[in-house]
């Protein structure tokens, strides 16, 4: 694990320390070798044994977004889907994240995106309702125009004024957050990339997941492009200022641009990030 910001170090100490004191525990009492034969008692044993570490389970469980808790979803597979710069914290739906990753390839993701709209755009809404600090009110209300303007498929105003909000969003946060700047507190994109939390390995604890999954589709969706490489087809941020027109411009990264600015802000209300916004 890599970059991990200091107003989320008391965070990432406190579930990492408790996730590794579980895995500890259960791998030191429990150790059955492979097909062996457990007699009755000892299962009981073993399941008596167990009750303590519920409730710390079920208080991680409880700690992650909304979307994912009490799910069971396969959390490595997530990380790689994020990577590629899909949102999966606090929205779309648990059904809908399944579905993601079952599919094999992006082409087939932007289908399951565009199949599954209303339930995102509900799920985004949701979340959007959940969002009570006033220093995002502005934030919240452009939002929901943006779901209200995909509900009735005018996507290109919904892609260009989601990525606006998430833009401004990610701004608000480095500039709160000196280390994720340039030297001398100068703006760079290429820098938010370097310095945002993310996973590094397949090895990552709940805590570290946790920390760095709003994050994890910001390097892909802040890759810049320039001639005379093609226009990226999955939403980008670049290109979605400066390469206007339908490759860059379609209904799935619409709603992934609407997606990405819903978790980011859903995520800094729910934790409470300080941000520096302009009013």
């Amino acid at each position: 694990m890599r970059n991990i910001n200091d107003f989320e170090s008391r965070l990432a100490e406190m579930v990492n320390t408790a996730t590794d004191s579980i895995r500890q525990r259960v791998a030191a009492a429990v150790a059955p070798a492979p097909n062996v034969q457990i007699p009755m008692p000892a299962l009981e044993g073993l399941a008596k044994a167990l009750v303590p570490f519920q409730s710390a389970l079920e208080r991680l469980d409880a700690m992650m977004p909304g979307n994912w808790k009490g799910e069971r979803l396969d959390y490595a597979d997530m990380v790689r889907l994020m990577q590629e710069g899909v949102p999966l914290a606090w929205v779309p739906p648990a059904g809908v994240i399944r579905q993601l990753l079952a599919a094999g390839d992006a082409s087939s993701r932007s289908e399951v995106i565009d199949d599954c709209r209303l339930e995102i755009l509900a799920s985004c809404r949701e979340a959007l309702e959940a969002v009570s600090d006033a220093r995002f009110t502005a934030q919240r209300a452009l939002l929901e125009e943006c779901v209200h303007m995909a509900e009735r498929g005018m996507f290109s105003g919904t892609q260009a004024l989601a990525a606006n909000v998430w833009d401004t969003l990610v701004r608000g946060l480095a500039f709160a957050n000196p280390a994720w700047l340039a030297d001398e507190e100068r703006w760079s994109y290429t820098k938010i990339k370097q310095r945002v939390p993310a996973v590094d390995d397949d090895d990552a604890t709940f805590g570290e997941l946790r920390t760095a999954a709003v994050f994890l589709p910001f390097a892909k969706t802040l890759d810049a492009f320039w001639r005379p490489r093609p226009v990226p087809g999955s939403f980008n941020r670049h290109a979605t200022a400066h390469a206007t027109g339908i490759i860059q411009y379609t209904a799935a990264n619409a709603t992934t641009a609407l997606m990405l600015a819903v978790s980011v802000l859903r995520e800094i209300d729910d934790q409470g990030y300080p941000v520096q916004i302009h009013a």
